[in-house]
């Protein structure tokens, strides 16, 4: 079994991140391929506080949040879903408080060899995303996850990407392209 975690950074669940989430998950065969998924708009996660505990010792993050059982999740996980929102050309808040809590895995190396996929629905589409796109490259490489795509989606109000059959075109795309890597073709 294949596992799937998808980490929503938008503040809505059923807006157009939770919605290219959704359609993104509903490509993979269901006897292959789990998924769970976290909204971080629900969830305690406190900031980085730079205590440089994870660099020593089990290079873990000692702070008692609930980024603890999103790490559990993390860990299992074959397959990573970023989805956020595009606010000022970079992740939500949410994200970014994820994003920074990734400080671990940069010393205990276990997400090396993971893959994982962007899904960033922005208000005036594509060009919102460059940053966030190159930013995520960045932190994939040196966590040494391997980055297999992006779907981008022009989306502000909720329910935008509903009937973009482009954007489902290309979430179909990603689909085909994640399964032939983590299950061969």
């Amino acid at each position: 079994m294949q596992h799937i975690l998808s980490l929503i950074g938008s503040p809505r669940k059923k807006g157009n991140t939770a919605i290219m989430a959704s359609k993104l998950i509903s490509h993979f065969d269901k006897n292959t391929f789990k998924n769970e998924t976290v909204f971080l708009g629900e969830m305690n996660i406190d900031p980085c506080i730079d205590c440089r505990a994870c660099k020593t010792g089990d290079l873990l993050c000692p702070i008692p949040d609930d980024m603890q059982e999103i790490y559990r999740l993390m860990d299992r996980s074959n397959l990573l879903v970023f989805g956020t929102p595009i606010y000022w050309y970079t992740p939500s808040a949410q994200m970014k408080l994820l994003i920074d809590r990734l400080r671990p895995y940069y010393k205990n190396v276990k997400l090396k060899s993971k893959k994982a996929v962007l899904l960033l629905p922005a208000g005036s589409g594509a060009g919102d995303c460059v940053l966030t796109i190159e930013m995520f490259k960045r932190i994939f490489n040196t966590l040494k996850v391997e980055y297999l795509g992006v779907v981008t989606a022009e989306a502000y109000d909720e329910g935008d990407v509903l009937n973009n059959q482009g954007v489902h075109s290309e979430i179909k795309k990603l689909a085909i392209r994640v399964s032939d890597e983590l299950i061969g073709s």
